[in-house]
């Protein structure tokens, strides 16, 4: 795998841009965000050993959020040929993100229930 370094304030990717790869953090933190009704919305912070940009390995969709480092950082890039192969020779190996993929969409539910909710 390769590794990838992001300065304080850089941005990995954009919402809408193409997905190409996921990343697995090694060191640091990364904000992820996206911009509703004009304002920046912060989803969550990533720290070492969490991954990002998994959704479009799996559904070569856009990206559905913008991702920036907090602070110094380092990544493993996990691109879609990698992916694939592990899919093919290992498919228990991708339960881990199968398990991340399931945490953020219950997480998703909360949020959208909050929000939903009257006082």
């Amino acid at each position: 795998m390769n590794v990838l370094n992001f300065k304080l304030g850089e941005v990995v990717f954009q919402a809408g841009s193409p997905s190409e790869c996921a990343y697995l953090i090694e060191k640091g933190r990364f904000e992820v965000s996206r911009v509703c009704s004009g304002q920046k919305q912060v989803i969550g912070v990533l720290t070492e050993k969490e991954i990002f940009g998994e959704m479009g390995l799996i559904d070569g969709q856009p990206r559905s959020a913008t991702v920036t480092a907090l602070e110094e950082s380092q990544v493993s890039l996990i691109t879609q040929e990698c992916f694939n192969s592990i899919e093919r020779s290992n498919p228990e190996a991708l339960m881990p993100l199968l398990r991340v993929l399931s945490a953020r969409i219950r997480d998703s539910y909360k949020l959208s229930n909050l929000k939903s909710s009257s006082f």
